[in-house]
């Protein structure tokens, strides 16, 4: 993942396997490390969270199939819990006459609120597939919306698992709490909020 600030590359971001790696371009400063198991999701829900209109893994598909269904107003709400590595979380699946994802809630582990909220806007045809053509993921008080203009899948050969880290820059691991907290104040989330 890439981010940008206006025109300005702001922040680079990988995740391979259980470890993550991140940089934060305007402070000259790197944390990398692997995923908390307790934190948030884990490392497992977070790649879900980065592709949240993918619901072919079968830790996924196995939630899903033992949810419960109730009808709502244009569509079907799917309730269940599942088991992301970090704990059980309960979920609530909105989804439209057609069966496209509009809603997601993904609550803390044993229900003592909301980890995270992400919709959906309406799916089109892409190259790569079908995909909504807005993503908002929702955590605390930060709100990120992603607008999809095009989609392709990548060559692999052309995807750069981790990008470099600046000589010059500081490097800490996710484990110091610095750098935890420093991602809390970049990402606008408060230490309640983020709690896991």
């Amino acid at each position: 993942m890439v981010g940008y600030a206006g025109p300005v590359r702001a922040l680079d971001a990988s995740l391979l396997g259980d470890s993550v790696y991140v940089g934060l371009r305007p402070m000259d400063l790197g944390m990398a490390g692997l995923v908390p198991r307790r934190e948030g999701l884990g490392a497992r829900g977070l790649r879900f969270l980065t592709r949240p209109w993918d619901f072919s893994e079968k830790w996924i598909r196995d939630a899903l199939a033992r949810t419960s269904v109730e009808p709502i107003e244009k569509g079907w709400r799917l309730s269940g819990t599942f088991d992301a590595g970090s704990g059980v979380h309960p979920y609530a699946l909105e989804l439209d006459p057609a069966g496209s994802p509009r809603r997601l809630r993904i609550g803390r582990p044993g229900g003592d609120g909301t980890l995270i909220i992400v919709r959906y806007g309406p799916t089109r045809s892409y190259r790569g597939g079908r995909l909504p053509r807005w993503i908002e993921w929702e955590r605390g008080p930060s709100l990120l919306r992603l607008s999809i203009g095009e989609y392709a899948r990548a060559t692999p050969g052309r995807l750069r698992h981790a990008p470099a880290a600046e000589r010059d820059w500081d490097m800490m691991t996710l484990d110091d709490p610095r750098s935890r907290d420093l991602l809390r104040r970049f990402l606008g989330v408060g230490e309640e909020s983020a709690a896991p």
